[in-house]
């Protein structure tokens, strides 16, 4: 008993020693951060930090490597328990007849630890110590996770480390998709890593690579045919650069979770033709100054990213801004959000699709916004204002609103960048004041076609508590659809009903941002244009530079479909066909529209009224001036007076109330003919003062719906002047504090308005 006690005592540490004598981590070497796509392809890799390109370890190794791998150098891998005795014998008796080292017995598993002990000495007690860590490596592994970290960690040549790392660098593909020759050729590299070098060794390694497919044929793993046509493959040439095919995204993971492998949805092959997409217009673009983009390509079915282009990394060197990545990037919105402003407007019954905006000059505490045409039309259909993308109809809807219901909107949808409250961004937040991002707009957008194309039955909770109604997005949706499109595409309403997409545009002040976001059942396409700097140009618009790109990305695209109208959650409308607003008893013509089943509704129009005419027909009469018994009635649409002088010039259908018949008392048919443009009701004037000190003044404008019409301008009952005919204005020059403006006609007709100079 006590002799068995000195042997437990003795064996004891041994035992202890042994198991504990593997460290749990024989790796710990940086490793290159890596990016593959949803089909395997890898998309971008970056060389770890000292200096190799070593992949992140793979779940396991190819087939055709391992029966490489094993038949060069570890023959009986699959039963030895790390350490061949057969080998060492063989080795002995070699080096004993030779009188030197001219054979090893290193199996595969002592190769691992040798790999994993970089700085050890290469003497015998080192292989003696290998051979000890191998059967406990043996014990700890499979034989498959140990020919793993062999595949992982040796050396193919170069800077180049592990079986992945060389099938790209040297093959371009994935290790799982090499031939048989190229799966010899890297099998016998790690024994002499030297032979890969371009123009050296190349008859050497050759060599023993037809040597290692011979002698798989020899053992049946390759049949004569095979092995023949595998020796008539070519060694590469040279190394080849890694993939870099998504280089922001890539860049935008490791500064968020390091250099490891990340794996992601984006399609290669799309990836690649979005690409070329970008380098074919930057090449354009760039011949003014327009040096920058951003595209973002989703999925619509479960919001995956597809394709992702940051910036134009690499399309000419030393390119200003390049490396930014500008999808994630904040940039003014320019006018993209005017289609969730008109979608909220809908649901909340504020507005109609083709109810009339009015579309005239506009000013609110001295912002004043204007069309990008520089033009006004009078009265303009909410749908057409949204595919037209008006600016000053834009601004009347979020103030008819409200601007801070419109914020709350936009961030129950997502854009997380508008942190400020409505007071700061004011009405200017549907013009381009707010500042978002390409990924929250491709998220907004992919979110609401998400919503329209589900089941309302099977409808994931994050699209159901969308604050958007799916009948809401199909009307938006429809608008967006008409819109005109670039020259390049100027014959799109010929394609097939599959090419048919929302899309809107939006151009920041100064031109310093273009953007274009596209929607079909399937695809979201986002697209920014600009320098990441914020230098604007001339002529970049939404239109003229994202749009084009969006539009040849949807081609690159497989062919979409239209979303269904949501029936379940829309009613039909009778609408008079001259508003767009809910018919009267008296309009005339009328459309039947379908619209979002709601309980609120814009009131009934009040364009189309009853007048009287004279006997001819050519005269507006009342009872002042004309017998009751000869009047003829009749149903006009009169527009108020600033809408109507806009509106006939570019409607040549619309007819004007008829001259007042002689006599005709003003007022008595409850219609009056001035309207005060600017200024408006209650605002303040900040006047401007010149280099001589003096007061820059103010001009006033008003409109007569007598185009022939003189009008008399009166300022807290101080006589400033006269004006004749079509838009009246005068330059005036009122001192600081409140003041009365009131203008007449010379029928007695009048309008004030009270406002403050400052």
């Amino acid at each position: 008993m006590p002799k068995f006690k000195k042997i437990i005592l003795i064996l004891a540490p041994l035992v202890l020693l042994y198991a504990f004598c593997l460290p749990w981590k024989l790796f710990r070497s940086p490793v290159s951060a890596t990016l593959t796509g949803r089909d395997g392809v890898l998309l971008g890799a970056r060389i770890a930090d000292d200096g190799q390109w070593r992949f992140p370890p793979a779940d396991s190794v190819p087939d055709k490597f391992a029966k490489c791998i094993v038949c060069y150098e570890d023959k009986r891998f699959w039963w030895h328990p790390g350490v061949d005795f057969l080998s060492i014998g063989r080795a002995l008796r070699q080096n004993a007849a030779r009188g030197e080292v001219v054979s090893g017995a290193s199996t595969i598993t002592m190769q691992v630890i040798r790999l994993s002990r970089p700085d050890a000495p290469r003497s015998v007690p080192e292989k003696m110590l290998e051979a000890v860590l191998a059967t406990r490596l043996e014990i700890r592994h499979s034989k498959r996770k140990i020919l793993l970290l062999y595949a992982s960690n040796a050396p193919f040549g170069g800077n180049v480390v592990g079986l992945d790392a060389a099938a790209w660098r040297y093959f371009g593909r994935p290790a799982g998709e090499l031939s048989w020759a190229e799966s010899a050729m890297l099998a016998v590299l790690p024994n002499s890593p030297a032979l890969i070098h371009p123009g050296r060794n190349r008859e050497r390694l050759l060599e023993k690579r037809n040597f290692l497919l011979d002698k798989l044929c020899a053992e049946g793993v390759l049949d004569e045919l095979e092995c023949e046509l595998a020796k008539d493959e070519p060694l590469p040439e040279k190394p080849l650069p890694m993939p870099d095919k998504a280089y922001h995204l890539l860049e935008r993971l490791r500064a968020e979770g390091g250099d490891k492998a990340y794996t992601c949805s984006i399609d290669a092959a799309l990836q690649e033709r979005v690409n070329g997409i970008a380098r074919s217009h930057f090449a354009l673009y760039h011949q003014n100054m327009v040096d920058n983009m951003g595209i973002l390509v989703r999925s619509v079915s479960d919001g995956s990213v597809l394709a992702y282009v940051g910036n134009t990394k690499g399309f000419e060197p030393g390119l200003r801004g390049a490396d930014v990545d500008m999808v994630p990037a904040a940039r003014s919105s320019g006018s993209t959000l005017k289609p969730l402003l008109y979608a909220a407007m809908l649901q909340s019954g504020d507005i109609l699709p083709g109810m009339l905006i009015k579309d005239t000059p506009y000013n609110y505490n001295n912002f004043s916004p204007h069309n990008f045409n520089r033009t006004f039309d009078g009265a303009v259909p909410a749908d057409e204002v949204i595919s037209r993308s008006l600016n000053v109809p834009s601004v009347r809807m979020l103030e008819q609103y409200g601007a801070p219901r419109f914020l709350d909107l936009l961030k129950k949808m997502g854009f997380s960048t508008i942190t400020k409250d409505a007071d700061h961004y004011g009405l200017s937040l549907i013009l381009g004041g707010a500042e978002i991002t390409l990924e929250s707009l491709a998220c907004a957008y992919r979110d609401m076609a998400a919503k329209l194309a589900s089941d309302p039955d099977d409808m994931p909770r994050e699209l159901a508590s969308l604050p958007l109604s799916r009948a809401a997005i199909y009307l938006t949706f429809e608008a967006l659809a008409k819109a005109n499109r670039p020259e390049e595409e100027a014959s799109w309403r010929a394609y097939a009903s599959g090419r048919k997409i929302a899309w809107k545009t939006g151009t920041s002040w100064g031109n310093r941002d273009a953007w274009s976001v596209g929607a079909t059942r399937e695809y979201v396409v986002g697209v920014w244009v600009g320098n990441s700097d914020g230098e604007g140009r001339s002529q970049m618009t939404g239109v003229g530079y994202a749009a084009p790109v969006m539009f040849d990305v949807f081609a690159a695209l497989p062919p979409s479909h239209w979303f269904s109208m949501p029936e379940d959650e829309m009613v039909p409308l009778e609408v008079c066909s001259k508003s767009g607003l809910p018919a009267s008893r008296i309009c005339p013509e009328r459309d039947t529209v379908w619209v979002p089943d709601i309980e609120r509704r814009p009131d009934e129009c009040r364009y189309h009224r009853v007048v009287h005419l004279d006997a001819t027909g050519e005269y507006l009469v009342n009872s002042s001036c004309y017998p009751v018994e000869k009047m003829k009635e009749a149903v006009w649409f009169v527009l108020p007076p600033a809408m109507e002088w806009y509106y006939m010039k570019n409607h040549l259908d619309y007819r004007p109330l008829p001259p007042k018949y002689p006599g005709f008392e003003s007022g008595s048919e409850g219609l009056n003919p001035i309207e005060i443009i600017y200024p408006q009701q209650g605002i303040t004037v900040v006047t401007t003062v010149g280099l001589d000190g003096r007061g820059q003044g103010v001009v006033v404008r008003a409109a007569h719906r007598d185009t022939k019409a003189e009008l008399y301008w009166h300022l807290d009952d101080r006589y400033l002047g006269r004006t004749l005919g079509g838009e009246h204005e005068l330059m005036i020059h009122p001192e600081p504090g409140m003041h009365l403006l009131v203008v007449m006609d010379g029928e007695g007709a009048s309008r004030a308005v009270q406002f403050t100079v400052k």
